[in-house]
């Protein structure tokens, strides 16, 4: 008999306590990662004080990732140069060049850049790029770039190009006048990758280029006109290469060769990867921004966080009796849950957490007899999402740790629901261990229809809303999300074990009386 067979023959109490143990691992796992500093710090004491005869293995430990407004970091204004597109187009371009920006930013890891398009009104657009934990402007500078524009450009026939007019110098050649060259429709925007390689004569490293079908073709259409003459490789305004064509070039495949090291053609490739700036854009502002709410605010709203804990656990200890201290163990290991999560853990770690999550919530739905396929996606679809947040840090700002702090008032709702049903059942005369399963599905279509509907709203904030709005989105979606886990799974359990045939004659406990016979 396999150990499926024989768990589904155990009773009720009996899976309940190996949910518990399985638990248990879970929320050793959340709090080693939540709170590892602490515990490495504890195990270090208690190594020197036992004169390194206990010595606990350390974790490792993972930082939360802090906002502009609560770490501070790099503000900068670029003005963007739209006389050259029409006027229709304009919003549109300005708009990529903002994903532009954003995606090269996004790929030297900071975390949660706000980069947004201004339009003055005398008609100027400019680009803001609020950069979290930079606190030197010139590597801000330096990661988004100087107007990177990528064009190819043959020679002006209606001038005659010699060597004289070419000059050379600092690395890079130089054009005067720029007359001397002409613009075809090749540019950046036609560009499919850039990938690194190295010369096979002398070792140099060079930038391949690889177009996409239209840039392919216009690349062939460039070489076939310009047999026996040059053609310009530009970039940000200098050529940096101008070989002269011998054949026509078919398959979109060019080479920008240069006198550049390792690290500059590597910092070429990445900006080309990125993204071309479909318009100019000059530097007209920089300034560190230091923290908006500094290192006191943050204290007090987690302070705020921690006494809003309390008083919520001393309502329902009060309220609820023995069932509230059941959900104020619930909601710590709730709020361990979050924190975990809220950093970036290894991609592992981050299924393992998920996995155990969403297969316990599948289990217990079919414990409790109301599992259907529509609940199979939801909480499939949750647990997707969960698993991607996880893999990356969320950035906390202020807007984030209110809606963390939200989401435990909603977590809490959820024990309300179950234990209100749980005391109607025990009015109507049932059993303390019938009242327990009943009112867990009773109170399912009240939580489930909440949730749900607060979970729909994240979503909205998190894909239409600004920034800031989208960090409040995702953590109030991180948080209802884990309280579902939380009041299905774990209060449940808990529910079970504690909650039994003992209350008969306890039902001051219970903050329930049973109808006199």
């Amino acid at each position: 008999m396999s150990f499926l067979q024989k768990f589904s023959k155990l009773s009720v109490r009996a899976k309940a306590w190996w949910v518990l143990g399985l638990l248990v691992v879970f929320s050793i796992i959340v709090l080693l990662i939540s709170g590892g500093n602490y515990y490495n710090k504890y195990s270090w004491i208690l190594a020197q004080k036992t004169n390194n005869i206990v010595v606990l293995p350390q974790v490792r430990e993972l930082p939360f990732s802090l906002g502009l407004d609560l770490q501070g970091g790099a503000h900068l204004v670029y003005e963007a140069n739209v006389s050259g597109i029409p006027e229709a187009d304009r919003n549109d371009a300005m708009e990529s060049a903002r994903d532009v920006i954003e995606r090269r930013v996004n790929a030297f890891g900071v975390s949660e850049p706000v980069v947004q398009v201004n339009k003055g009104a005398s008609g100027e657009y400019k680009i803001i790029a609020e950069l979290a934990g930079i606190k030197d402007v010139k590597e801000a500078i330096k990661m988004i770039g100087e107007t990177p524009i990528l064009e190819f450009k043959e020679q002006n026939d209606a001038l005659s190009v010699n060597a004289a007019d070419i000059q050379q110098g600092s690395g890079e050649i130089t054009v005067d006048p720029a007359s001397l060259w002409k613009n075809t429709e090749l540019t950046g925007k036609y560009l499919k990758r850039a990938i690194l390689q190295f010369n096979p004569n002398d070792g140099s490293p060079e930038v391949s280029l690889e177009f996409n079908a239209d840039g392919a073709k216009l690349f062939e259409d460039i070489t076939a006109r310009n047999l026996g003459k040059q053609v310009a490789i530009f970039l940000d305004g200098y050529v940096i290469s101008a070989p002269t064509v011998n054949d026509k070039i078919s398959g979109g495949q060019a080479v920008i060769s240069g006198q550049f090291n390792i690290e500059e053609a590597k910092l070429l490739v990445k900006r080309l990867n990125s993204g071309a700036l479909p318009v100019p854009v000059s530097l007209v502002s920089q300034q560190t921004v230091e923290a908006s709410l500094g290192s006191k605010s943050i204290d007090n709203s987690l302070k705020a966080g921690l006494i809003g804990l309390l008083l919520v656990s001393i309502f329902m200890i009060i309220f609820y009796r023995l069932p509230g201290v059941l959900s104020v163990l619930s909601l710590i290991i709730y709020g361990f849950t979050i924190l975990a999560i809220f950093k970036a853990l290894p991609i592992w770690l981050a299924l393992v957490l998920v996995v155990i999550m969403i297969s316990l919530v599948f289990y217990t739905f079919n414990e409790i007899k109301i599992f259907t396929s529509t609940l199979a996606l939801l909480f499939t679809i949750i647990g997707i999402l969960l698993f991607f947040y996880a893999l990356k840090p969320v950035t906390l700002s202020l807007s984030g740790i209110a809606g963390f702090i939200l989401s435990i008032g909603i977590a809490v709702d959820a024990n309300i629901l179950i234990f209100a049903r749980t005391r109607e059942e025990i009015r109507a005369g049932k059993s303390v261990s019938q009242a327990v399963s009943d009112g867990f599905k009773r109170a399912w279509p009240s939580i489930r229809d909440g949730n749900v509907s607060t979970l729909i709203t994240c979503l909205i904030l998190m894909f239409f809303g600004t920034s800031v709005v989208q960090g409040f989105g995702t953590t109030l979606f991180i948080g209802v999300s884990v309280s579902l886990f939380s009041a299905i799974v774990i209060t449940r359990t808990l529910s079970i074990l504690v909650l039994g045939s003992w209350l008969e004659n306890k039902p001051w406990l219970l903050g329930a009386r049973k109808p006199k016979n």
